[in-house]
């Protein structure tokens, strides 16, 4: 009978906890530059740009070669780095349909120019903690921060590359992880205000997502 009871309340407690939204936020390196549409990381020779803000974390991202010579991107030496875990590039491509199909293990992008590379979602389940509400009824914002030694999730793109007849390789490597993480009701996370947008002597007002930020992801529960 108690077994039955507690399989009960389990059942209602997660079908009352539907449209809640964990938003997740990002520590970036520190030399980063972030705007409010995208986290730029330079470097001498090329930079890298994300904006990690979507469901689930869009961890895609667009290279630029800063060089003034070829830039060749080994995809089997680029690495995608979960929590210690390494996936490389190529395997990427191959498991997930949606990201980019290349021929060969190598890629290159001429100078001043850039290439998109698709990757897979960051995150696709929620924190739970004992001591933060998973329904949260709005009243009160509870936040759960982290530092880099206890969070739960730091992850790494790290590009392996070459330039113009050089067969010398170099890597870059830029570090991530969550500082914070926050549940909210659909109808926190949707809030919005009017931000003005500007294009040579004309103006528009248009809504502007509160909490929307390129080093923030969210995902929906």
């Amino acid at each position: 009978m108690k077994k039955l009871l507690f399989a009960t309340i389990l059942v209602v407690i997660t079908t009352a906890c539907t449209n809640y939204y964990q938003v997740l936020r990002v520590t970036v390196p520190s030399n980063a530059v972030v705007s409010a549409h995208e986290i730029a990381c330079n470097d001498q020779d090329m930079t890298l740009t994300y904006n990690f803000w979507d469901n689930n974390g869009n961890l895609s991202f667009r290279l630029y070669n800063n060089s003034a010579e070829t830039m060749h991107i080994y995809l089997d030496e680029t690495f995608l780095v979960k929590n210690g875990f390494a996936s490389d590039y190529l395997e990427l491509s191959k498991i997930h349909n949606k990201m980019n199909k290349y021929g060969s293990s190598t890629v290159a992008i001429p100078a001043g120019a850039h290439r998109f590379f698709v990757c897979p979602h960051l995150q696709n389940e929620i924190f739970e903690y004992c001591d933060i509400e998973l329904c949260p009824s709005g009243e009160v914002i509870q936040e759960k921060n982290f530092t880099k030694e206890d969070t739960p999730l730091s992850f790494s793109i790290e590009v392996t590359y070459s330039l113009g007849q050089n067969p010398n390789k170099k890597m870059t490597r830029h570090s991530f992880y969550i500082n914070q993480t926050v549940n909210y009701r659909e109808r926190d996370f949707e809030r919005q205000h009017d931000d003005t947008l500007r294009f040579c002597n004309e103006e528009e007002v248009i809504p502007v997502q509160d909490l929307r930020s390129p080093d923030k992801f969210y995902i929906k529960y």
